[in-house]
């Protein structure tokens, strides 16, 4: 810093070249200094320091002459300006950042001649101050008409908490006129109201420096709804009417929100209800009494001024819902009777009434009660009446009853009988009249009748069910109905249970054949429809039963297995659904063979020739095959064929010199009682092998070869079977005798039928 210089220390200084009097002026410069801040203070960043330098001249010019500027380092800090009268230059300025800074003032008179002063301070780190915004509480809803209460807890690390400048905005309302200071405790505390919205709030805390801190809320401020506009209906109202508070003009709300409403009534000026119920109910209400209501508008936060409105009771008339008139339908012989009904009387009056009785539409001035006798009304008449109520104050609305016609009067009942009081299923029902039905009205009358079966209802109409409808154990009921042309009566009724007591007709049992190859038995016969069919059988290995049920028609087809080489008996009985027994069929007697024929069934194969049996190869001369065949004809009637395709080898006959065909067929088993014949290639008659011999009695054994008798033309060979080719003399030409035979196997007409079964043996060349 530069030592400002005292006056004393002017010297006067010769030039080296003098002007016209000789002598050159040396000027002066300004002497200034920085006396605050101290060297060597410390401030913090962003605090305002106001720098100080005091100016003077020496050479007699004004100080208001001299300009000054400030720098901070190479920085201009504070702009050239005049220095002020009492010489005091001033700067004030602050610090972004934390350091070291040397400051420099230059003092610059209007000669340009200059001085300056520095001054060096310290910036260090300024802690921004802290708030924390207490109350109101972010996400508040408040009333427009609620005093807010701001509370907030303040710091700062360099500033004393009742240094800092406490700020609070709205984003609706702008700065809020709250205080601006806290306590030396840090507390803050304020208070205001908000308009109505949703309100941003913001408090600001300045430290000395020019730091600030930051805490935010939002909240929402509700305005209350306007008061609506009230009626209340009837207007006014008799005792026990109900009371309707309906809002005319609804109310508004500013921020449009929803609104309800809450009814306060008051009766008397004592509250009676508070609900959100726009209506007092029927029967509260008592004449004379003063009733009010209190509507109040409510937008879901708050309730705004309520709407209201008031009226007196008066007295109320008597009513009634209806009339009722009964019986219905009414007749003839029926008083009729009427019956107020749902009387109210807000006061609770007695009930009073007056009656005026309409027969044909035409009043019946001489009927005054609430009943109308029989004997003024015929059928086909119509009956109404008019009810009115009435207090000690006077008559209600008169109510009309509904119209009753005079109904037909159904006859009664009749009374029914049915015979046979204990019938069997063969006897015709018969329903009757026990007693005939009466008709008030003097109407003729018929009579329907209908028939129920085990509690249906069947389509018969008359009075008869023939007995083939019946069947045991039914139960029939007849009803009768009378009908007068207009209505009918209710049913008489009868009934009956249908009981069989008879026992059914034996069963009877079909011919069967005595013998057969089947073990498979079918029974056929008669018996009654529908009846329990059980039949009862016996063999050599004991006895056993076996059941079926009679078909519709009467008759059955049953089919049994028995066992093979028995005479197996049979007889049924039937039980009818009554249970009732039969007395036995008749015995029927059969017996399946074995051994049995396998080839024997119901296609007819082997039962002609033109079906024979043809199950073998072709049978050569070479006698290495016999067939066998085991089989039987049951009766004289029965036929079994057979087709045997034989083979000559003529070729090696020749070769040999001997024919060895030898076709023979024999019955090995069963020779008494059987008997065959054969035919050479078809089975016709005609074909027939000795039939002027054979045609009656069959064979026994047949055998067919070629024989050399030498037939006088050459000498009879010792073997007579041989041959030779053509042309040799001394024998028999060797004949090609392949062929087809037909054999037929019946029984013999002096035989009886029986199970016997025969074998028939066929060889070639043997």
């Amino acid at each position: 810093m530069r030592t400002r210089l005292s006056p004393a220390a002017l010297v006067l200084l010769m030039a080296a070249c003098t002007g016209e009097d000789g002598l050159k002026v040396i000027h002066e410069p300004p002497a200034i200094t920085i006396f605050e801040p101290a060297i060597g203070t410390t401030f913090f960043e962003e605090q305002l320091v106001t720098f100080k330098a005091q100016v003077t001249t020496l050479d007699g010019s004004d100080v208001t002459d001299v300009s000054h500027s400030w720098v901070a380092g190479e920085a201009t800090i504070c702009e050239s300006t005049g220095v002020p009268a009492d010489g005091i230059a001033t700067c004030t300025t602050s610090f972004s950042d934390a350091g070291a800074y040397t400051i420099t003032v230059t003092a610059i008179n209007t000669r340009s001649d200059r001085a300056t002063a520095t001054v060096d301070i310290n910036v260090a780190y300024n802690e921004p101050p802290t708030v924390q915004l207490i109350a109101p509480e972010s996400g508040a809803s408040l009333q427009s008409n609620d005093l807010v209460i701001f509370e907030a807890l303040i710091a700062d690390a360099e500033d004393e908490a009742d240094e800092l400048t406490v700020t609070v905005t709205s984003s609706k309302d702008g700065v809020l006129g709250l205080p601006a200071i806290g306590t030396t405790g840090g507390e803050y505390s304020g208070a205001t109201n908000l308009t109505g919205g949703t309100h941003l709030l913001t408090i600001t805390v300045t430290d000395t420096a020019g730091k600030t801190g930051q805490d935010t809320a939002t909240v929402k401020v509700n305005d209350a709804p306007s008061a609506p506009t009230v009626q209340i209906t009837p207007d006014p109202p008799g005792s026990g009417a109900a009371l309707t508070a309906t809002v005319t003009a609804a109310a508004v709300d500013p921020e449009g929100d929803a609104i309800s409403y809450r009814y306060d009534w008051y009766v008397d000026g004592s509250l009676y209800q508070s609900s959100t119920v726009p209506v007092v109910g029927t029967g509260v209400t008592q004449r004379g009494q003063f009733w009010e209501v209190y509507v109040y508008p409510y937008d879901g936060a708050a309730y705004g001024n309520p709407g209201s409105d008031s009226v007196s009771v008066s007295n109320s008339l008597p009513v009634i819902d209806s009339v009722t008139i009964d019986p219905n339908p009414a007749y003839t012989d029926d008083d009729i009777v009427a019956t107020p009904v749902g009387w109210y009387d807000g006061e609770g009056d007695p009930e009073k009434y007056a009656y005026a009785w309409y027969i044909n539409e035409v009043l019946d001035a001489s009927a005054t009660t609430n009943t109308y006798p029989s004997s003024a009304t015929i059928k086909g008449d119509t009956v109404r009446v008019i009810v009115t109520p009435s207090d000690p104050y006077g008559a209600g609305a008169a109510v009309s009853s509904g119209t009753r016609e005079i109904s037909n009067t159904p006859p009664t009942a009749p009374g029914a009988t049915i015979t046979p009081g204990s019938p069997q299923p063969e006897d015709n029902l018969v329903c009757g009249l026990g007693t005939t039905s009466y008709d008030a009205d003097g109407d003729a009358l018929t009579y329907e009748y209908v028939w129920y079966k085990n509690g249906v209802l069947t389509s018969n109409t008359t009075y008869t069910v023939t007995s083939t409808d019946t069947a045991h154990g039914d139960l029939w009921e007849c009803r009768i109905t009378a009908d007068d042309g207009e209505d009918t009566s209710a049913y008489g009724a009868a009934s009956v249970t249908v009981s069989d007591v008879s026992s059914p007709d034996a069963p009877t049992i079909d011919s069967i054949d005595r013998y057969t190859n089947d073990d498979d038995v079918d029974l056929t016969g008669t018996c009654e429809a529908g009846c329990a069919l059980t039949f009862y059988f016996s063999d050599g290995t004991g006895s056993w039963t076996e059941k079926d049920t009679c078909d519709s028609d009467g008759t059955y087809d049953y089919t049994t297995y028995v066992t093979r080489g028995y005479d197996t008996q049979v007889y049924a009985i039937c039980k009818d659904s009554a249970g009732n027994n039969s007395s036995a069929s008749n015995t029927v007697t059969t017996q399946a063979c074995t051994p049995y024929d396998t080839r024997e069934n119901t296609s007819g194969y082997g039962d002609s020739g033109a079906y024979a049996i043809d199950e073998w190869a072709t049978l050569t001369d070479a006698g290495t095959t016999t067939i066998t065949v085991t089989a039987n004809a049951l009766d004289s009637t029965d036929e079994d064929w057979y087709v045997i395709s034989t083979l000559d080898n003529y070729t090696a006959d020749v070769a040999a010199g001997r024919n060895t065909y030898n076709f023979d067929a024999e019955l090995t088993a069963g020779s008494g009682t059987y008997s065959f014949w054969v035919y050479k290639g078809d089975p016709d008659p005609t074909y027939m092998e000795c039939a002027s011999t054979y045609s009656s009695t069959g064979y026994q054994e047949f055998n067919y070869y070629q024989q050399d008798l030498g037939e006088g033309v050459h000498t009879i060979p010792s073997d007579n079977k041989a041959c030779a080719g053509a042309g040799d003399s001394t024998r028999n030409q060797c004949t090609d005798l392949t062929e087809d035979w037909y054999i037929k196997v019946m029984r013999n007409k002096s035989a009886s039928a029986s199970c016997d079964a025969y074998t028939l043996t066929i060889t070639n060349g043997l």
